[in-house]
């Protein structure tokens, strides 16, 4: 079915990257598909962590979160190539540029139960979908559901 996937993750819920993976492999092709594993950091957006977090601590948390994402590559099938992305910024532009940047034909992601907040700043899958120029799927969690 799709060619190329953009998966964006949280990192700090790894179960749900898991579900993401799983759910991305039944919609790859069959005779194979990139997944485009995209990991966001927006603690420095408004330098509210710079502070706390010099370069040299940045820089080791860029490369754990690589190193993360390395070892969820090491777990695809064989018929699926894996490419890891991290990038620094608000969450959704960053999404929408990689997606626009490696031509991906579907977007796999989560969503959260809305809060009080989603309803007057809106959701990171909400501007996705509303915005992306490819396919976007959206799942909640299995513990979401519950």
């Amino acid at each position: 079915m799709y060619k190329h996937i953009l998966i964006p993750i949280d990192l700090s819920h790894k179960s749900e990257a898991l579900e993401l993976l799983a759910i991305s492999s039944k919609l790859a092709d069959e005779s194979g598909a990139t997944l485009h594993i995209l990991y966001v950091d927006p603690s420095l957006i408004h330098r509210s962590s710079y502070p706390h977090l010099d370069q040299a601590n940045y820089h080791k948390h860029c490369e754990e979160a690589l190193s993360e994402i390395a070892e969820l590559i090491a777990e695809l099938p064989d018929n699926l190539q894996g490419i890891s992305h991290s990038r620094q910024g608000t969450v959704h532009d960053q999404i929408l540029n990689v997606a626009k940047k490696e031509q991906v034909d579907a977007i796999v992601m989560m969503a959260k139960k809305p809060g009080l907040s989603s309803y007057f700043i809106g959701s990171n899958s909400e501007r996705v979908v509303r915005h992306a120029k490819c396919s976007v799927f959206i799942t909640r969690s299995v513990n979401d559901k519950k």
